[in-house]
């Protein structure tokens, strides 16, 4: 390194430490504060116990409400549920006596879930995977103690989170990754081409497994610093990338029978933990095999300026190798179905929406005179119109139901006392359903999201922890830069080779451990 370099770093690395330190300063004022504020608001809180919600019934509990196909609740997906909750108790509603799960509280107004960041602390508690997490206990051979973004809490999340934030969260970070993201989307295009009925031009009705296919190459160009050919025509149903999909698919199925439906699997090996176990032993172990593959071509390099790589793998291995084993491992299995599911919705309101459509068209145009032309990062900074699409669309169909903390003390949330150790759920998916928050919500308008927009309210005025699709401070969704980017990068194309047209009844979808799309997805693609 030479001299000039070594002195601008350390200049850097000297402006960065009084920048943490004056933030530390600030944050432990502000937290000394909000400790005396929460204290003296414990004083007046309401016990518990008053916090409206279904009564739990002596021995029988809750749980029976929620019997599949039976329970009062249990015959509906979560949103539907949570939505009877807060219609008939308010906008706080206290879930409790679920065998196998601690108390729960759902809060449906900005204001509250606000209340519950403000006092999440430095180091966010969520306890939400613990499947998750109770497979990586037992899998030390592959996490030996890093449990990476989902299940880890307390400083050994802090740790983990401060070694991966620098390759991550930065507004550069993506810079590296716009030209081969924008390589799987135009080759995505043209397999499009290519799935059409020759004489209806529709998609075929498993053109969804087609958008996992295109996650799943996406993200793998990141996390695993590889193309892996999902896109390939004659891809086989046995192959590796279609057993990773569905490796996914089956995970998330069983999270959400241990983790959010009433199971015994904390008290013996229940046959879906068993199936749980296995399934993730056969995405870790292909995923691991491009990992290594990673690791060997690094240490067969001869540069050691890390600075010349720009994988963040490759960058993350140079730092720590497990840290980026586990960080790839997190983004693989939160990469495929919650993008894959999005962006299905994203394509069905462009679709329904000609209007909308043709002015996304025109920006497009704009930018990309020559629809073959790839797109890049100062053209993604040009997008105005189709970033607003995409969070129209993540406002209607967001990935999940909404976002949980666990409290680290006793709390005070809407008058009422919160035990430390009870779950707290933001249930931003109905908030944002709100014509009081969001004007006519159930239509599909991006220009809320337009800066100088004159034509509809903002969505800018609005509260603003209303929408929170990737979640809020410490803990939020590390991977939101590159997801947006994936998402752009995707419509742009599509929408500058193709009109879209949807022609068959309105999207379904399942809000089950995450949000699913339930219908075929037989877009209709025009040629322009």
């Amino acid at each position: 390194m030479t001299l000039s370099r070594f002195l601008i770093r350390e200049i850097n690395d000297s402006r960065l430490l009084w920048k943490h330190r004056a933030k530390s300063t600030t944050a432990c004022i502000m937290e000394h504060s909000e400790t005396n504020n929460m204290n003296n608001e414990l004083q007046y809180a309401k016990p518990t116990k008053d916090i409206p919600g279904p009564k739990a019934l002596p021995l029988l509990g809750n749980w029976f409400r929620f019997i599949p196909h039976i329970g009062e609740y249990g015959r509906y997906d979560i949103t539907t549920q949570f939505r009877m909750m807060r219609d008939q108790y308010g906008d706080i509603v206290k879930l409790d006596g679920i065998l196998g799960h601690q108390t729960t509280v759902l809060l449906f107004s900005p204001e509250l879930c606000e209340k519950m960041y403000r006092i999440e602390g430095v180091w966010p508690i969520r306890i939400g995977m613990e499947s998750m997490h109770h497979y990586r206990e037992n899998r030390k051979n592959i996490y030996n103690g890093q449990y990476g973004l989902g299940t880890s809490q307390g400083k050994a999340w802090y740790d983990f989170r401060t070694k991966i934030n620098p390759y991550m969260m930065q507004p550069q970070a993506i810079t590296a990754y716009v030209t081969q993201i924008s390589e799987v989307a135009e080759e995505f295009v043209r397999k499009m081409r290519t799935l059409r009925d020759p004489k209806t031009l529709e998609l075929p009705d498993d053109f969804k497994n087609e958008l996992y296919k295109w996650a799943l190459e996406s993200i793998c160009s990141i996390a695993l610093d590889c193309r892996l050919g999902c896109l390939k025509s004659d891809l086989a149903p046995d192959s590796e990338q279609q057993i990773m999909i569905n490796s996914v698919h089956k995970m998330f199925d069983l999270m959400y029978r241990l983790d959010v439906l009433p199971s015994l699997w904390r008290l013996y090996n229940t046959r879906n933990l068993k199936e749980f176990f296995r399934v993730i032993d056969t995405l870790n172990g292909i995923a691991i095999k491009y990992i290594d593959q990673a690791k060997k071509k690094l240490d067969e390099t001869t540069d050691n300026d890390e600075n010349s790589h720009n994988s963040i793998l490759q960058k993350l291995l140079r730092l720590d190798e497990q840290v980026a084993r586990v960080m790839a491992l997190d983004m693989l299995t939160a990469g495929i179905d919650s993008t894959g599911n999005v962006v299905g919705g994203l394509l069905y309101y462009i679709a329904n929406n000609p209007e909308k459509q043709e002015k996304l068209r025109e920006e497009a145009t704009a930018i990309l005179p020559d629809k073959t032309s790839s797109i890049t990062h100062d053209i993604l900074q040009q997008l105005r119109y189709a970033k607003a699409c995409v969070k129209e669309s993540l406002r209607l169909f967001p990935a999940a139901t909404g976002n949980l903390r666990t409290m680290p003390t006793d709390v005070c949330i809407g008058g009422y006392k919160i035990p430390a150790g009870v779950n707290v759920l933001a249930c931003h998916s109905l908030i944002t359903m709100e014509p009081t928050l969001f004007p006519r919500p159930q239509e599909y308008i991006p220009e809320r999201w337009m800066r100088g927009n004159t034509e509809f309210p903002s969505a800018q005025e609005t509260h603003p922890f209303a929408y929170m699709p990737f979640g809020f401070g410490p803990r939020s969704c590390a991977g939101r830069r590159f997801a947006e980017m994936e998402l752009e990068t995707l419509l742009v194309t599509v929408i500058r080779n193709f009109r879209i047209e949807w022609h068959h009844e309105p999207l379904k979808y399942e809000s089950r451990y995450i949000n699913t799309l339930a219908s075929p997805m037989r877009f209709k693609l025009i040629d322009l």
